[in-house]
């Protein structure tokens, strides 16, 4: 909203015209029960054609503004009329607004926002061009129709221009609020120096590059490992460019909790030492609703009713917290009662900082459309983790649907809705002709054509259950419906995206059917995504190889790669390949024992807390069932695919605790004790890693592999190689996370020994072959001995 731009020695605050007029006007309850909302892309589509056909006295897309002077700054309204016609006698400006509305419906009254929109927008055309009077036009059209209806009004100059000024004199108050933070802020930052008396290696010239990345608008690879302080340094350099680069806000971008509570960390230490720096975590809106079962709108739900009455209190009250936190946000939004999302969603217009998932920057379906809808950002973007970063995008950019759940939501509405029932049937009709093809062509299998047939009767389905929906009836079977509803409008979104980069895949589970679009390649996509800031920093401990990323992504080839070496001593690690032990699926039954030996070869060496990680699931079981016979008095706890939160923390908690005693963890490469874990010290001895981290060979990774063979080349390294070393690394990293610690990393597997395989580890460790289980003993005994005579 208030973007900060001192280039001229004046401070100047921006605001876009639609923003000011909701932030101003907006009133009354929050609805977000109206469905058939039409998507930006497809907005944008439809206001082209519209211009197209306009006649020559027309001009599209007229940008303007206006500038209001105070003593502290400069207010800058700024926004693009949609068309203005100039005739000899008169001018009539344009505002397009797509609807799926009965047009009639508009007779009996226009939005007032729009008109409002509209009036900003003439009244700084006319004092642009010293107009006495000018003509709006509210223009509805009916994007399924292509029907029009207008509304036409005449307004002086004089008219617009006091309106105009009580717009912007409510708005005053907070845009001077605005500039007293930032002036607070930048003070702060000026003044915060770096909160450690000493850098570690490579922490000066990683603040450096993102500094450097920042100010040339570009994209920068670090990779460091853990306990190298990349977040600490990431940080405090991108809050140091705040004022310099006049930036709004920058968002810290992750996949997990642990990254959002890390980052929540840090900042708290800079605060520590003097920054003011308004930091909020966005948390997903299932995650913080207070009525999960009422409608989001004021007549269900008591935190939606008046909820933009009593926002404007509850914003001020929150713009007293610099750390607006999940629970001080709940705590806020409980105070108010206002809706805590969509209180959320309000106060990120107003920090420095959002630290969010990866969706709401790149997901096309919930990214932050307040900040990324209608134009470039001069906005950085931080991705944390972001190695995991191309298998979420993929998913991003890819859909289903499958039978059984659009048989449960038939099943569910039954005869009550019966447009809604007829489409559903109809569409499983069709799927069940598609699992005949689907048997002969084989389980599973895939084609390069999208079901352009199944098409027709999913709209079908959407427009009868929007219709519905908008009824806004409260019924046992309304949830399941709503959520069929978005899973099957994603799915149509998909499919206007289908291209070579897609794959259609078809898989039968007894009697159920399910259709997936895949999208292999999400370069494209994130390409445009990443348009939306001006820089991107991606970091991470495993961004190896980074061509990797760079093409997966859409990354521009010229990226900057830092990456940092260790500041921890190679002699406090033992890094041990057992290379003569296959892991490949058709050995590994005759390998289990050989694997469990060399699990005890290292472990009877010094008694302490062990890791054990494995591709999959069901291999883990395999040997654990084996470790146990074997050596049944060890005590063992197992990661299970269907963890709760407490469970998690429960696990964690078993290796914080253990004292003196052995406990040996099996779990899997990838999941959520191979990641972003910290076991200081004693907490955790030592790792053993079992295969090379390969994700199973199934129909969509072949599929992947024989699109990157296709277009570079590469397709085992994208599909399966490099995502498979990834997690391996990641997994590793658990061991060695300050400078105090020592311990013991044993890889299992044949392919260790090969070059391609050899290159991706990290230069900096001291790797020793293994042939046998007694090389493996002596070898950690004498690790352990050289500490105790260190």
């Amino acid at each position: 909203m208030n973007t900060p731009d001192n280039k001229n020695g004046t401070p100047v605050l921006r605001i876009g015209v639609r923003t000011l007029v909701e932030f101003i006007l907006r009133s009354g309850d929050l609805d977000l029960t109206t469905f058939g909302a039409i998507h930006p892309s497809e907005g944008t589509r439809i206001h082209c054609a519209i211009q197209g056909s306009r006649p020559p006295e027309y001009d599209p897309e007229v940008p303007v503004q206006s500038t209001q002077a105070t003593p502290l700054y400069l207010l800058v309204v700024s926004g693009r009329i949609d068309g203005v016609y100039t005739y000899p006698d008169r001018v009539v400006i344009e505002e397009i607004k797509t609807t799926k509305k009965d047009l009639a419906s508009f007779d009996a009254g226009q939005d007032p926002l729009h008109w409002a929109q509209a009036q900003c927008y003439a009244y700084m055309y006319a004092a642009e061009h010293a107009l006495q009077s000018i003509d709006v036009r509210l223009t509805y059209h009916h994007v399924e129709t292509g029907t029009e209806k207008e509304y036409t009004r005449t307004f002086t100059a004089q008219f617009l221009q006091d309106y105009f000024a009580q717009l912007i004199q409510r708005y005053m108050v907070w845009a001077d609020r605005r500039m007293q933070w930032l002036i607070t802020r930048n003070g702060s930052i000026r003044a915060t120096v770096f909160p450690f008396d000493a850098f570690r290696p490579g922490q000066k010239q990683l603040m450096g590059d993102v500094k450097e990345i920042i100010a040339e608008r570009g994209q920068l690879f670090l990779q460091a490992p853990t306990g190298s302080g990349k977040t600490m340094a990431v940080l405090y350099a991108v809050v140091q460019a705040l004022p310099e680069h006049d930036l709004p806000v920058f968002f810290y971008l992750t996949a997990r909790t642990t990254g959002r509570v890390a980052a929540e960390a840090t900042f708290a230490i800079l605060r520590d030492h003097g920054l003011r720096c308004k930091v909020l975590s966005l948390t997903a809106k299932e995650k913080v609703c207070f009525n999960k079962d009422r409608m989001c709108n004021g007549s269900d739900c008591a935190f939606a009713r008046g909820f933009y009455d009593r926002l404007p209190a509850a914003l001020e009250d929150a713009l007293t917290h610099d750390g607006l936190t999940r629970e001080t946000v709940i705590m806020l939004a409980r105070k108010h009662r206002v809706c805590p999302f969509e209180f959320s969603l309000e106060i990120s217009l107003w920090v420095d900082c959002v630290i969010c998932d990866y969706n709401y920057a790149f997901d096309p379906k919930v990214y932050l459309k307040r900040f990324f809808a209608e134009e470039e950002g001069n906005y950085v973007f931080l991705v944390d983790e972001a190695h995991n970063l191309v298998d979420r995008s993929r998913d991003m950019f890819s859909a289903e649907i499958n039978k059984h759940d659009l048989g449960q939501v038939a099943e569910a509405v039954g005869k009550n809705i019966p447009s809604v029932s007829r489409a559903l049937d109809a569409i499983l009709q069709m799927m069940t002709r598609m699992e005949e093809e689907c048997a002969i062509a084989g389980n599973p299998h895939a084609e390069h054509e999208p079901p352009e047939e199944l098409y027709p009767l999913l709209i079908d389905f959407t427009s009868a259950g929007e219709q519905w929906l908008n009824r806004n009836e409260f019924t046992v079977y309304r949830e399941i419906l709503l959520d069929t509803y978005f899973e099957v409008k994603r799915f149509l979104w998909t499919a206007e995206q289908y291209n070579d980069t897609y794959a259609t895949c078809y898989t039968m589970t007894g009697d159920d059917l399910k259709i997936a679009l895949l999208c292999m390649d999400p370069a494209h996509h994130m390409a445009q995504a990443l348009t939306r800031s001006r820089s991107a920093v991606f970091f991470s401990a495993t961004l190896h190889p980074v061509t990797f990323f760079v093409e997966s992504l859409g990354c521009d080839p010229e990226a900057s790669t830092l990456i940092v070496p260790s500041p921890f001593d190679s002699e406090n690690l033992c890094v041990l390949i057992a290379h003569k032990i296959s892991t490949f699926f058709k050995f590994r039954e005759y390998t289990k024992p050989e694997i469990v030996k060399a699990i005890c070869s290292m472990i009877d060496q010094r008694v302490g807390n062990y890791l054990v990680f494995f591709p999959s699931y069901e291999y883990m079981n395999a040997v654990h069932d084996n470790f146990r016979r074997q050596r049944g008095a060890i005590p063992t706890i197992m990661q299970t695919s269907s963890m709760s939160e407490m469970e998690r923390e429960e696990f964690i908690t078993r290796f914080k605790t253990n004292r003196n005693e052995y406990l040996v963890g099996f779990a899997v490469m990838g999941g959520a004790f191979a990641e972003s874990i910290d076991l200081l010290g004693e907490q955790l001895t030592g790792a053993v890693i079992v295969g090379v981290g390969m994700p199973g060979i199934c129909l969509e990774r072949e599929l992947i592999k024989e699109y990157y063979d296709g277009k570079i080349g590469a397709g085992y390294a994208f599909a399966y190689q490099y995502p498979g070393m990834i997690k391996v690394l990641q997994a590793a990293g658990r061991v060695i996370r300050s400078e105090n610690d020592r311990g013991v990393l044993l890889f299992i597997d044949t392919r260790y020994a090969r070059p391609e395989y050899l290159e991706l580890l990290p230069k900096d460790w001291r790797i020793r072959y293994v042939a046998g289980y007694d090389a493996i003993a002596d070898l950690v005994q004498r690790f352990w001995r050289h500490e105790r005579t260190a």
